[in-house]
C-alpha cells in the first residue's frame, strides 16, 4: 500500500502578542462573538483546535492551533485575501502590541520577509497522552 498520497501529519502552532491592558474588555467581547466569516475562513484554511489565552500579569496573549492542510503558504494567502479577515485584523491589531521585531500588522506579516504580527514560539514539549 502506497502512502505517497497521504496528507502530512497535523502541525501545531503557538504564538504570542501583547494585549494593551486598556483593551482587555473589548478584546474579550469581540472574541465572544467572532464574526462567522472569520471562523469560516479559519476552517477553510485547515486550522483546528484554535484557542487564545491571556496572562493578566504580563498582558501576553498566547494562541495555539493545529493546522491540518497540505500547503500552509496557500492557506495563509487565502486568509490575507479575505476582506472580512483583514477587517477583523485591523480591529484586533489595534488592541495589541506585537512583540515580534519588525512586525507591521497581521495583514502584512509573513509576506516578503516581514515578520508575523504574532510572534511564533518553539514547541519544546508536547504529550498527546
Amino acid at each position: 500500500m502506497s502512502t505517497s498520497n497521504s496528507k502530512p501529519p497535523p502541525k501545531r502552532f503557538q504564538q504570542i502578542v501583547k494585549l494593551r491592558p486598556e483593551h482587555y474588555e473589548a478584546y474579550k467581547a469581540c472574541h465572544a462573538k467572532v464574526w462567522p466569516e472569520v471562523l469560516e475562513q479559519i476552517r477553510q484554511c485547515h486550522m483546528e483546535d484554535y484557542s487564545i489565552s491571556y496572562d493578566g500579569t504580563s498582558h501576553i496573549l498566547f494562541a495555539s492551533f493545529k493546522w491540518t492542510g497540505e500547503d500552509f503558504e496557500a492557506d495563509m494567502k487565502a486568509m490575507r485575501e479575505n476582506e472580512k479577515v483583514r477587517e477583523w485584523w485591523r480591529m484586533t491589531d489595534g488592541y495589541q502590541e506585537s512583540v515580534a521585531e519588525g512586525a507591521v500588522s497581521s495583514e502584512k506579516g509573513g509576506v516578503d520577509g516581514v515578520p508575523g504580527w504574532w510572534k511564533p514560539l518553539e514547541e519544546v514539549f508536547y504529550f498527546a497522552g
